[in-house]
């Protein structure tokens, strides 16, 4: 693969020694224990060795039926590869290497079930494209993050899972990439496809449904610029953009926009990208919801034809309850203290409406997008961790861990974007951030949801951490214990 640059010829110098996979066996048991020195030719075997690996473990992740063999050649090549950086630990084009390798294992990690793996893959891809040295390299570190979005969503861990769909889009956002033409605008497309689906697994269904509009809205541009779409584009735009609109503009009840998707991703299929029995499915689902029996019926019949069951899989799907989005929730929190409910407010009701307009009011993807000046926020913090302790006090246990996140996320995006500010904006924050996850924790453990009380844990572990870097405090003292 280019990423791993150019193929040497075998035994350029000194030949090939008797050895284990190329490589003396005495050699490769030094390398294992510490930083050696090998020879030209030991060097090139190894290159070789590790490229040969991840070449073959690509072609076979290609087939889901070849998935465990395909991790079977990344992990030799990631062993050749570990040789290789004990013997030239400084050279950054090793860091590039590891990282795209790191990329694809995790991938096939993912399509395999093995999420806490590929977190772990990627969390280490990252780190490896950030020590490469590349003038890209923070958007390949932005892909990585937007996959690992994915599989700590698939781990049930929304706070991280979201955390990285702010960094992913951010990175990209930095890069100009959200302008159309661009360059980069098929990557952006992807991260955001992929961030729609991010959201609506665990996160917040206007962001999900705002990631899926404007990433179709660049895979309708790639299609005018181009002509047409790759296979690989057109997977991004239907599995990820195009379900995630599809599915919450019928919930909105705005049949027109959903069956417009439905045209998109039914066409797409015709063309031989994608399942075709699924998308007429899906559409003639909303034909028949939308009250347009009379299309509706040829449309689902012709999809049971094509993929029996599909009908009922689609009807399975609908008919599943969606979580609260942060405006839903704030509305939630509005209708108890207009009851009475007697709760301690740091700002009165007014600004509570206001609050809710300046977060929610406007088309958003991710936390970063939601708040404008993140030097006035304190006050603000301390009024949704409030609202959300009310919300979980009244058994709104769901509309209480959406406030309590997205403050979170909200408090976490300020600081990280802050870099050398961050110290000035902590003392206020701090407060209100620990209260929202305080009750994002007992919510949580109310909800029995195992995996979020994981992902809180980690989340605070992280606060105790930033507020002894950048404030100097003990970490006992940074986060009561929930």
């Amino acid at each position: 693969m280019a990423m791993f640059g150019r193929r040497r010829k075998k035994g350029t110098e000194g030949g090939d020694r008797p050895s284990v996979d190329g490589l003396s066996a005495e050699r490769a048991v030094e390398a294992a224990d510490a930083v050696v020195r090998l020879t030209t030719a030991e060097l090139e075997r190894l290159t070789e060795l590790t490229q040969e690996m991840y070449e073959q473990g690509v072609r076979q992740q290609v087939l889901p039926s070849r998935a465990r063999a395909a991790l079977d050649s990344f992990d030799r090549s990631a062993r050749y590869l570990d040789e290789l950086c004990r013997a030239r630990p400084d050279e950054p084009e090793l860091w590039h290497m590891r990282g795209a390798l790191l990329y694809s294992r995790a991938t096939t990690q993912l399509a395999l079930g093995l999420p806490g793996a590929a977190v772990a893959d990627l969390g280490a891809c990252v780190d490896a494209y950030e020590r490469s040295a590349l003038p890209n390299a923070s958007l390949l570190a932005a892909d990585a993050l937007i996959r690992r979005a994915r599989a700590h969503g698939e781990a049930g861990h929304p706070m991280a899972a979201l955390a990285d769909v702010d960094r992913a889009i951010g990175a990209y956002v930095t890069a100009g990439a959200y302008e159309s033409p661009h360059p980069l605008l098929p990557d952006f497309a992807r991260v955001l496809a992929l961030a729609a689906a991010v959201q609506l697994k665990v996160g917040d269904t206007d962001q999900a449904l705002a990631c899926a509009r404007q990433a179709l809205a660049r895979y309708q541009d790639l299609t005018r610029q181009r002509g047409g779409l790759g296979r690989e584009e057109a997977g991004y735009m239907a599995d990820a953009a195009g379900d995630t609109a599809s599915r919450l503009e019928a919930v909105r009840g705005d049949w027109d926009a959903a069956l417009a998707v439905d045209l998109v991703v039914r066409e797409a299929a015709e063309a031989g990208l994608g399942g075709l029995g699924q998308a007429l499915a899906r559409e003639g689902l909303h034909l028949r919801l939308a009250g347009r029996e009379r299309q509706a019926g040829p449309v689902l019949a012709r999809a049971e034809a094509l993929a029996p069951g599909s009908v009922a899989r689609e009807e399975e799907l609908a008919a599943l309850p969606l979580p609260p989005s942060l405006a839903e929730a704030l509305t939630a929190g509005e209708e108890l203290l207009r009851d009475g409910r007697d709760v301690p407010l740091p700002l009165p009701l007014d600004e509570m409406v206001r609050l809710r307009v300046e977060l929610t009011g406007h088309e958003s993807y991710s936390a970063s997008v939601r708040v404008r000046m993140g030097s006035t926020f304190a006050p603000k913090a301390a009024l949704l961790a409030a609202v959300a302790e009310l919300l979980l006090r009244e058994g709104r246990v769901a509309q209480a861990w959406r406030v309590a996140l997205e403050t979170h996320l909200i408090c976490d995006s300020i600081v990280r974007r802050a870099g050398d500010e961050a110290a000035d904006l902590l003392p206020g924050l701090a407060g209100p951030w620990r209260d929202a996850l305080e009750v994002a924790s007992r919510a949580a453990v109310t909800a029995g949801r195992d995996s979020f009380v994981e992902d809180v844990a980690a989340a605070s572990a992280e606060l105790r951490a930033t507020l002894g870097e950048k404030l100097g405090e003990k970490p006992g003292a940074a986060l009561r214990e929930a």
